[in-house]
């Protein structure tokens, strides 16, 4: 189910954003319900860090009576990798190029001076966020989530390489066509993040979608950006067997 989060400085339109968004949820049946909503944008924020939502839609007024903003708000929940949908709700038009400077991606920009609009702006809002959750959902297996830090990244299969073991103790370094992040994990569950991820050796873990060839004698694979990897004789069979479009040297 996908979580709501509403933050709104004003009680009485709290409370009004509340109702409208329970009329959408039941008069066209989304698979949604309430994960928080308040006035206090810290409490939001708490609340995501401690539940970890999969999927999450969040309303958001811009000027909360805070020491943060609800782009400021937005902007940390993105740091967070929640897979989420940003929908700000505000009367303050003149901060929606500020939106863009903080790149939160928001989904709609809804403005409070059309009270009489709101209930067929969130009915759209709310009925596309769910549809890309679920066009999302359809390519779930393209994407992977670490976490480095208090941070969650989610990253495009195609564009991981390989795993591999660090020097400092329970950290996987990941190589990818753009750089190297490095988090806490152990190796061995690198292969129950994707299907194409294969232990090719005790220190790697290969995307086998990357490899460009494979060297029998030396048992040594090299990756689609030129780096090398290590290869054990039984994953060099393997290969050998199983992978009939990377090209084999003698």
């Amino acid at each position: 189910m996908i979580k709501v989060y509403i933050c709104e400085d004003d009680t009485k339109q709290l409370q009004t954003l509340q109702q409208l968004v329970s009329k959408v949820i039941i008069d066209r049946q989304l698979d949604m319900g309430f994960g928080l909503t308040s006035v206090d944008p810290h409490e939001i924020l708490a609340h995501v860090k401690s539940q970890q939502p999969t999927q999450a839609v969040f309303l958001l007024d811009i000027a909360l009576n805070s020491d943060i903003n609800g782009i400021q708000l937005a902007s940390q929940i993105r740091d967070l990798g929640i897979r989420s949908k940003i929908i700000f709700v505000t009367t303050h038009t003149e901060l929606s190029l500020t939106v863009f400077q903080y790149q939160v991606e928001a989904l709609d920009f809804i403005l409070k001076d059309f009270p009489d609009r709101l209930y067929e702006r969130l009915n759209t809002v709310l009925r596309v966020a769910q549809e890309r959750f679920k066009a999302e959902d359809n390519d779930q297996n393209s994407y992977i989530q670490i976490k480095i830090g208090e941070t969650i990244r989610s990253l495009d299969v195609q564009h991981v390489l390989f795993f591999e073991s660090s020097m400092s103790p329970h950290k996987i370094i990941v190589h990818l066509d753009d750089g190297e992040l490095e988090y806490y994990g152990l190796l061995k569950d690198v292969p129950d993040l994707n299907s194409d991820f294969y232990r090719c050796h005790k220190s790697y873990v290969v995307n086998l979608t990357r490899i460009r060839s494979l060297d029998k004698r030396y048992r040594r694979l090299t990756m689609a950006n030129g780096e090398t990897v290590l290869c054990s004789a039984a994953a060099s069979r393997y290969l050998v067997r199983q992978i009939g479009k990377i090209r084999f040297a003698n």
